[in-house]
């Protein structure tokens, strides 16, 4: 009887490694049309410049933050400057989370096969 349970679990994971090395040369010989696959790259490299000027402007304004701190208060005009440096980098910061969405959405839009966002 354990002989049988022992096979047959045998029979069970050869079975489940043959389906899943099926599944990965199913996966190697899809054909995907190499103009979509063209567009999704460019999108995505799009999307990637976004994410890494995104995070240019997030260092800024935390360095901006320090920089207001550290000001004596006495610098009125460093001051004013670094407050109207603080708004602007807000602002582009919106600007550029605004494209990034816009992006992203066309990413899904334009059906980018196998895209994890």
């Amino acid at each position: 009887m354990t002989r049988y349970v022992f096979g047959f679990l045998i029979l069970i994971g050869v079975l489940s490694t043959l389906n899943l090395a099926l599944g990965q040369d199913y996966k190697s010989t899809v054909v995907t049309d190499p103009s979509i696959s063209r567009r999704c790259e460019e999108l995505l490299s799009k999307r990637t410049r976004k994410v890494g000027h995104k995070q240019k402007i997030l260092a800024l304004l935390i360095r901006n933050e320090h920089l207001q701190k550290i000001t004596p208060p006495a610098r009125i005009s460093v001051l004013r400057k670094l407050k109207k440096n603080f708004r602007h980098l807000r602002h582009e910061l919106e600007l550029t989370q605004t494209q990034l969405d816009h992006h992203e959405e066309n990413i899904i839009r334009k059906g980018c096969p196998g895209i994890a966002l």
